[in-house]
């Protein structure tokens, strides 16, 4: 798929604020089917844009909810544990 840097600024910007793809799609003016495979295929400047805006989004998300654990939050708590084990499957 051949982007603009246009619509690789807008996928990322969309996809740090946990948009869907197909509304990421229909907003950058690319096809919402060839999106989808490219990003589920984890390849290509698509799923590059689309990863590297989700983890903008989702590091300072996990940051907070890291330290809201750290300063006792028992919801924050549980979280960071799913979050802990959620990586621990990703490992295998």
């Amino acid at each position: 798929m051949l982007l603009t840097e246009e619509q690789i600024k807008e996928i990322e910007t969309m996809a740090e604020l946990f948009f869907s793809l197909d509304q990421i799609a229909v907003n950058a003016e690319i096809d919402p089917e060839e999106f989808r495979a490219e990003v589920q295929s984890k390849s290509g400047e698509a799923y590059v844009a689309y990863i590297t805006g989700w983890f903008r989004g989702e590091i300072p998300l996990r940051k907070s909810i890291a330290e809201a654990a750290a300063n006792g939050s028992n919801p924050a708590q549980q979280m960071l544990l799913t979050m802990i084990q959620n990586a621990e499957i990703d490992k295998l």
